[in-house]
């Protein structure tokens, strides 16, 4: 039953090594427009392991109200990469752009950015102490590409990059915190689906890191969209299920697929199932030991009025099940509360609704 969300979407950690593409910018800001951008709430992060549980690098990300995504990556070695999310890109990965790098007007730098996935760029600026010092000190960042500018208020980093300095130090001395997993997780610059994002945060997971599963086949990606909440590892996966299938069968059958996935001594504890004026819900809680050791997970499903059958998932150990336990009710109360508003008379418009993975 173990999905391994981090080790799986690993693939290839960020390597540190690799400039705005004009082409992707300009699915942003059509004619070379500046794109401004402000932080979306606190900034998220911290240690991300590799494959065997070993540390690689650290991580501090913010989301930007100009639609992009801002990603400091520092490796023990003192070296940072600045990486830029822009949702809907369509990059061709390896593609690279000439990049200049400015700190208000103070520290300016040329670089090459290059595009890691199609939604991904990277820059890497090395051991460049000034440049840290500046960002962590300034105001605005700016990247410009050959027409394109972005910019980015550097509200906040002075205490995610204060932090970001002190988490390599802390991980490579052995006294700071332990990467969630082993197979860790790349971090990701792109944002999560508006209406995803938007029911995370309404459920109080707002310090939700966004994981990436672009490297992992489709065929064994064990989720849709990927998070990390410390050592809690989350996840959502949505179809369309028949008009006539029943609710109760659809969660039964998840169930039995993850007690022949365990391995091991296998517990599933579903709630009665609810029936709501425009979901249909259900939570469960889910106990595996296979030889390698237990693993916790704390389930909800629903079911929207247009037969999207969705299952939120979040993992951990005994020490870390309180918290998903707690991600997972935080889920249940938003949906419920909006499952429960009545269905609009005619000519009026509708309510919001859950949003539909699929």
């Amino acid at each position: 039953m173990q999905s391994h969300l981090l080790a799986l979407a690993l693939g290839a950690a960020i390597g540190l090594s690799s400039g705005l593409p004009t082409a992707a910018l300009a699915q942003q800001a059509p004619g070379g427009a500046q794109l401004t951008g402000a932080p979306i709430g606190d900034w998220r992060g911290g240690p991300v392991a590799d494959p065997n549980g070993k540390f690689v690098y650290c991580v501090a990300e913010n989301r930007f109200d100009n639609k992009l995504a801002l990603v400091f990556a520092r490796n023990p070695s003192g070296e940072t990469n600045i990486l830029i999310g822009i949702p809907g890109a369509g990059m061709t990965q390896g593609t690279k752009f000439p990049m200049s790098v400015r700190v208000d007007e103070t520290v300016k730098r040329n670089f090459t950015a290059v595009a890691m996935e199609p939604d991904l760029l990277v820059v890497p600026t090395g051991k460049d102490d000034e440049l840290y010092e500046g960002m962590r000190k300034g105001s605005r960042l700016i990247m410009q590409g050959p027409t394109d500018t972005a910019i980015f208020q550097l509200r906040g980093t002075s205490k995610a990059l204060g932090d970001l300095r002190s988490c390599v130090q802390q991980a490579v001395s052995g006294g700071g915190p332990k990467p969630g997993a082993p197979g860790g997780a790349k971090p990701v610059a792109v944002i999560l689906p508006e209406g995803l994002r938007a029911l995370l945060d309404a459920a109080g997971l707002r310090q939700a890191v966004p994981l990436s599963l672009a490297n992992v086949p489709e065929d064994r990606r064990p989720a849709d969209f990927a998070w990390r909440l410390g050592p809690v590892f989350g996840g959502v996966r949505g179809h369309r299920a028949p008009p006539d299938a029943d609710f109760a069968m659809l969660t039964n059958n998840y169930l039995d697929a993850l007690k022949q996935r365990c391995g091991g001594e296998f517990k599933a504890d579903p709630a009665a199932v609810e029936t709501l004026p425009r979901v249909t819900l259900r939570t469960a809680m889910v106990a595996c030991t296979p030889p390698e050791g237990k693993i916790n997970v704390a389930i909800l499903f629903f079911k929207s009025q247009d037969n999207v059958f969705n299952v939120f998932f979040h993992e951990a150990s005994d020490a870390d099940v309180e918290l998903a336990k707690k991600a997972r009710d935080g889920l249940t109360q938003v949906v419920r509360k909006l499952g429960s508003e009545q269905p609009p008379q005619a000519g009026q418009p509708a309510p919001a609704a859950p949003p539909a993975q699929n």
